[in-house]
């Protein structure tokens, strides 16, 4: 079972098959720093690894979802210095890719459980990719998405890049990188980054409801799906129709047995998650 990162800044809690997966630093508006991430990384991980455990939700404490990275950290600040002299080597930047942030998002979109991030207040740099990575995207009204990187003088970080251009237009996905100006949760919906906007006080409703929902599904089907989706932006059709004869070699499993016999006594399934 997962230990007890609320020193980290990270609450994790179970609740009818659903993780809730909290950044709980309201102080500094959830800026992750290194504890904060690797416990992240292994909640992610504990998602994926435990049976009980078929949906989750990411959000945040306080007024704010994610304000990004924890600039203020040591380490942050040497890797800032380190790229102002040009002097960042190709290790620390592969030791970012196996351990860092883009290691958490890589395993975010990875897993095959679902994750809904249920968005409240900031969701900047990081934050935002982090949100973007997930599933479902429910906004708050409150809500506010930006890839503040162009304004640190920086490319777009933490996968950015690869999330946006694959989430809204790509005149939409260039206005939000090369300005860096937030994006409201209605403009969100509207544009394509959330699935829903809605009241502040319906967020965790909302998102609940949508987790239930992930949670009561065919757990293996709906990690085909996803992977599935996930690969077909870079697969053929022909690639994509050799995946899916594939994943049905493998067979339907219990909840796929369960689906048809449902149909056939017409009735709602009772899925396992097997």
């Amino acid at each position: 079972m997962l230990d007890d990162f609320s020193a980290d800044g990270l609450e994790f809690e179970v609740t009818d098959g659903v993780a809730w997966i909290t950044l709980n630093r309201p102080h500094l508006r959830n800026a992750v720093h290194h504890p904060l991430r690797n416990a992240l990384i292994a909640a992610v991980a504990e998602v994926r690894d435990d049976p009980e455990i078929r949906a989750a939700v990411l959000t945040g404490a306080g007024q704010a979802f994610c304000s990004g990275a924890d600039l203020s950290e040591p380490e942050h600040i040497e890797i800032a210095a380190d790229r102002r002299r040009g002097t960042q080597s190709n290790i620390a930047r592969e030791d970012g890719r196996r351990y860092g942030w883009w290691r958490l998002i890589r395993d975010l979109r990875e897993n095959e459980k679902p994750f809904v991030a249920a968005v409240n207040g900031a969701a900047y740099g990081f934050g935002c990719n982090f949100a973007l990575a997930c599933d479902l995207v429910i906004a708050a009204e409150s809500a506010r998405f930006s890839e503040v990187f162009v304004k640190r003088g920086l490319p777009v970080e933490a996968g950015g890049a690869y999330l946006l251009a694959r989430s809204v237009s790509p005149v939409r996905a260039k206005e939000i990188a090369l300005l860096g100006e937030p994006v409201t949760g209605e403009q969100a919906e509207r544009w394509g980054l959330a699935n829903r906007c809605v009241p502040d006080d319906e967020l965790t409703k909302t998102a609940g409801d949508f987790a239930r929902r992930l949670a009561e599904g065919p757990t293996v089907g709906l990690g085909h799906i996803k992977g599935q989706l996930n690969d077909a932006y870079e697969s053929t059709f022909e690639q994509a129709w050799k995946t899916e004869v594939t994943l049905l070699g493998l067979g339907i499993g219990d909840d796929g047995q369960e689906a048809m016999r449902a149909f056939q006594e017409r009735r709602a399934p009772r899925f396992q998650g097997r």
